[in-house]
């Protein structure tokens, strides 16, 4: 190697150059297990270590050459504490042959192993040299350590090569490449799902992904993200690394990896860790295969904005028909669904984005003659242009709260990556992430997404926050009550039809000072009973006197925030408990910006079933459809 290529090349591990418009910050370094005689890739991680191919020779087997290559066999480092061991050594003599063995993939318990080699493995030269023996996908299983019962892929064909193949996270899909007739050309990437009788249908990835050269090396990591090499899209030269994922059933346009990662000569054959952060990958850059290590820094979004709420939440009216000053009327506006409401001016809470159809019929209240015909009214609903957290408001300690971004509405923005931050630095996930909280206390929450390059090369980045309250327990919030016997005094007659009756439960948060704790407990001492009702129109005019309390409290007191956790009971409901709870909260935070209080001060959240409903030790008042819990916080 010259002088001039070794600076180069130091230049180029050392700079970490950007080639996407913003800067990374990738270290990349030869693994230490890499020779200069030999090639090593196509690395993937088995039982704390790695395993990899490599033409290494090996006096134990019958070393055959391909030409002047020596073929490749499987070998593996064991891995102790996050540490590989020294020397190499064959995976297992009982899948090792004397052509090409690998590369490989294994399922998440590390007892089955899919692996690429050549179809016919009889002892002879002819067969070595013969360029007819194709490559196939073999598996087998570990039984008290001896990898048995080899058996050949359900589309292996002996005109064809099926090779590098990669198993999803659950081991329900397997990707792998094939130059089958019916492809784009060259070597394509194909999968098939597993189905209860064996893998399902071949599915190629279709033009956005393969080209009329060669794509193969898939690596299926975490969140839905595929890894795989190719020389067809455009790249810095040879096989470069690629990434994509499905969003919404599409797979998204290929995106380039780092020019630290990617270089003029062949990249390809990358694993990560479960962050996406750190891994291997092969490289041809040292003139023979090699395998680098890489770290990433974690990605920054400097600008994150706090997320505002979807409302859908609307008052209808309608101008008055001439007539209805000098006759009594009834308006009925028909939301759909069977869901009729009546009166000049109605309140509705719309499910969510969408088109709807609204239709008002005005009748003479006396003959119940129609003064007006039925007007529709057309009504499309759109989330707000920004990153969307869908999730709960409040939670408690060590139990999972699942966090969606699928709602984000951003035009001219296709997401590429999601970035979720909990405090510790944005992690790459996938739309939905599962959080568990250690610590009671308020959390923000952040989501950071990256979008497609723009003509100018460049990646969009949008972010967005939100604050989520966790607390220590269910009981914490009854340790903290006022009044624990406030809840419903009128009990609910099952024979009563459409009515719904919702015990109220309020709660006062320790951050708040005496004087708002004495104000908050005068106000619920009025002549009202705390209970909210609602029939299939929404809340009922028996619960407005204790809502309306409520009301002026948060009017008069500008320092106070409310929240409302609205629970169904799963012994009266055996509908979809989140779906019903979800719907009381809808109606609860109409009533509130109905009465003109701001968003920022209230929030309503449907929880599904309550916290009782899985404690039959704990005591509930089993004559009533739910539980709402207000809970008063320090604004």
């Amino acid at each position: 190697m010259n002088r001039y290529y070794c600076f180069i090349l130091f230049l180029f591990l050392v700079l970490n150059t950007e080639s996407n418009g913003r800067e990374q910050k990738y270290i990349v370094n030869v693994a230490p297990f890499s020779t200069r005689m030999y090639d090593e890739y196509s690395p993937v991680w088995y039982k704390g270590g790695l395993v990899y191919c490599s033409n290494l020779s090996n006096t134990s087997l019958v070393s055959y050459q391909n030409g002047n290559k020596k073929l490749s066999k499987i070998f593996c480092l064991q891995g102790k504490d996050g540490t590989l061991s020294r020397f190499p050594k064959l995976l297992a003599k009982e899948i090792t042959s004397g052509f090409n063995d690998g590369p490989v993939t294994f399922n998440d318990s590390g007892n089955v192993i899919y692996y690429s080699r050549n179809n016919s493995i009889e002892n002879s030269m002819k067969n070595i040299n013969d360029t007819t023996n194709k490559l196939g996908i073999y598996s087998a299983e570990l039984v008290n350590g001896i990898w048995t019962s080899v058996k050949p892929f359900t589309y292996n064909d002996p005109d064809y090569s099926f090779t590098t193949p990669s198993l999803s996270q659950d081991g329900k899909r397997l990707y792998f490449a094939s130059d089958i007739p019916g492809g784009s050309g060259g070597m394509d990437l194909y999968y098939c799902d597993l189905r209860n009788n064996g893998w399902g249908r071949l599915v190629n990835l279709g033009p956005l992904i393969n080209t009329s050269k060669n794509e193969s090396f898939p690596f299926a990591a975490r969140y839905g993200i595929l890894f795989f090499a190719s020389d067809g899209l455009k790249g810095f030269g040879g096989k470069d690394l690629f990434y994509t994922r499905q969003i919404n059933e599409q797979w998204i346009s290929p995106v380039h990896l780092d020019s630290a990662i990617n270089s003029p000569a062949d990249d390809f054959g990358l694993v990560t860790d479960s962050t996406l952060k750190n891994g291997y990958f092969s490289t041809k850059r040292l003139r023979t295969d090699d395998i680098f290590s890489f770290m990433a820094a974690p990605e920054e979004f400097p600008d994150c904005i706090t997320m505002e709420d979807n409302n859908f939440c609307f008052t209808l009216y309608d101008e008055k028909h001439p007539m209805i000053d000098t006759i009594p009327v009834t308006y009925e506006w028909d939301f759909g669904n069977g869901l009729i409401r009546q009166g000049p001016e109605v309140q509705h809470c719309f499910p969510g984005p969408g088109d709807y159809l609204v239709k008002l019929t005005i009748f003479d209240k006396l003959t119940g003659d129609t003064i007006t015909e039925q007007v529709e009214y057309n009504v499309h609903l759109e989330n707000k242009d920004q990153p969307f957290i869908n999730s709960l408001d409040i939670g408690i300690k060590d139990k999972p709260i699942e966090f969606d971004g699928s709602e984000t509405n951003l035009s001219g923005f296709r997401i590429t990556d999601y970035f979720w931050n909990f405090g510790n630095g944005f992690m790459p996930g996938g739309q939905k992430f599962s959080m568990m909280f250690k610590k009671e206390g308020e959390y923000t929450v952040q989501l950071g997404l990256l979008g497609e390059k723009d003509s100018s090369g460049l990646i969009p980045r949008a972010c967005v926050l939100k604050k989520v309250r966790i607390f220590d327990s269910f009981q914490e919030l009854a340790l903290k009550g006022v009044n624990k016997e406030n809840e419903a005094s009128e009990q609910y007659n099952p024979g009563a039809g459409e009515i719904k009756a919702i015990q109220v439960k309020t709660y006062l948060m320790d951050d708040l000072t005496s004087r708002q704790r004495t104000i908050i407990k005068e106000s619920l001492k009025g002549p009202f009973e705390l209970t909210v009702k609602y029939d299939q129109a929404g809340i009922l005019k028996v619960s407005y006197p204790f809502l309306d309390a409520i009301v002026e409290l948060l009017k008069k007191n500008q320092d106070l925030r409310l929240e409302m956790v609205v629970h169904s009971l799963k012994d009266n409901l055996p509908a979809d408990q989140s779906e019903i709870s979800e719907q009381w909260a809808r109606e609860l935070s109409f009533y509130f910006k109905n009465k003109g209080i701001d968003p920022d001060t209230y929030s309503s959240i449907g929880f599904g079933l309550s916290y009782s409903a899985y404690n039959p030790d704990l005591s509930q008042n089993k004559t009533v459809d739910g539980e709402i819990e207000f809970v008063f916080l320090k604004k």
